[in-house]
Formats: structure tokens, sequence, C-alpha cells
């Protein structure tokens, strides 16, 4: 059983903070793996049956579900070598993550957070999903009504100036104009993450979350893994 995460976790993310630099990374690099590294990849372990059972095309080797240590600053006006947190990602194995749904996990000493959702504005995805709200909005209504009582939410970015079908009904017109979508769990208190309790509580909410995602992958099926915008995509900050 996963026995949660300690304050050594945490404090590691703080030192990262006052000490981005290559040489302290390297001369701290047995420490990151005992106190960091090793506790998500215990989670990861804790949580992959249940991913298994959700889509058996997960990909659950550790050291492709968590995020790289180490940023790529060549795009950002951050350039800070290390990230002072980590985060997991459960997807289907071999897929561009662009545009594609996954689980996600994530800590450091300012969050915790978990759910579900498409990286990045895929239009071809959101597009599928727009069609799927005008012919099955109850369906999707009554999903994310039964979502809301475990504290599970839809977001995203919106677009206000989205031209609306008419037979779109109004409860549903928030959706349609997202250009982009997650579930979030929201009430999580941060103490739960030195909880061993902790898996437990993520799991229950991944599985509640799978009509979501299963919705979520369908209308990403069609998504081109090579499209003009690729190299555009490519330049997001991603593990």
């Amino acid at each position: 059983m996963f026995p949660g995460f300690t304050q050594e976790t945490v404090q590691f993310f703080m030192d990262i903070r006052f000490h981005n630099e290559v040489s302290w990374m390297h001369a701290h690099h047995d420490e990151y793996v005992e106190k960091v590294q090793q506790p998500f990849y215990q989670l990861i372990a804790e949580l992959s049956p249940a991913m298994m059972k959700i889509d058996p095309d997960f990909e659950l080797r550790p050291s492709k579900c968590l995020s790289r240590i180490n940023r790529d600053t060549r795009y950002s006006t951050d350039k800070s070598t290390y990230r002072d947190h980590h985060w997991i990602a459960f997807r289907p194995a071999g897929v561009d993550k662009y545009g594609q749904p996954f689980y996600w996990f994530e800590f450091g000493p300012d969050d915790l957070t978990w759910g579900v959702g498409i990286w990045g504005q895929e239009r071809t995805a959101m597009n599928a999903f727009r069609l799927r709200l005008v012919h099955e909005g109850e369906t999707f209504l009554q999903m994310v009504e039964k979502l809301e009582r475990r504290k599970i939410v839809a977001s995203g970015a919106s677009m206000p100036r989205i031209k609306i079908p008419p037979e779109v009904p109004e409860k549903l017109q928030p959706y349609y104009r997202l250009k982009s979508i997650y579930f979030e769990r929201l009430g999580v208190h941060y103490d739960w993450a030195f909880d061993d309790q902790l898996a437990d509580r993520v799991i229950k909410d991944y599985k509640a979350l799978k009509p979501a995602y299963l919705l979520l992958k369908d209308c990403a099926k069609n998504v081109a893994q090579d499209t003009p915008e690729a190299p555009k995509r490519a330049r997001l900050e991603d593990f």
C-alpha cells in the first residue's frame, strides 16, 4: 500500500526553488530519487491495476507516466532548469499527447490535484465533443450531475463569441463554448497527500471519471497525428 508522501518530498521541491541549477541537482540526485521519484513511482504502481481496468491500452511504466524533473526551456520565458513539482499522466501507449485525453495527478508544495481532460486546444476533438452535445446532451448532463455529486466539475477555456446552434439547450451552452475541457476533483485537502488513503481516494474518483474519459477518447479518436499545427503544439512545455 502506498503510505502517502512525506514532508521530505515537499522539502526537496522547495529546495529546488532556491537551488535551481545543474550543479546542485547533480549533487543531490540520489536524494531526489529517494525522496521524490520513488514515492511517485510507488503511487503509480498502486494506481496501475485500476487504470488497467479503465483502459487496458494505458501506458503504465512509471518512467513514461511521470513528468520529467528537468524543463525544456527553449520556448519558455521561464528559464528555470528544474520543476518544483511532479505530475503523473495516464494515457494510451504510443498516442500523440496533444489533443488526447489523459488522467492526471499533480503534487507539489502548492498544489494537490487530479482529474481527466484533453491536453491542449485540439479543434478536431472539441468539434466532435460539440457534436456529441447536440445529439446526446441529456446523457452528458446526467454524467456531469453525477460527477458533481462527487465534487468533480467540468471546466476549461471558453470561446464567448462562438455561434451556438439554436437546438443546443441553455444548460449545455457553457460546455458548447469550451475550446478545451477537463474534469477536476474539487475540495481536495492538501493534507491528503500525506495520508495512506490517498491512492484509494484517487482510484475512486478515477473510476467515477471513466465515462468522461471514454467520451473524450471517442471525440479524439479521429485527431490526426500529423497536422499543419503539430509543430506549434510541439512547442508547448510538456514532459
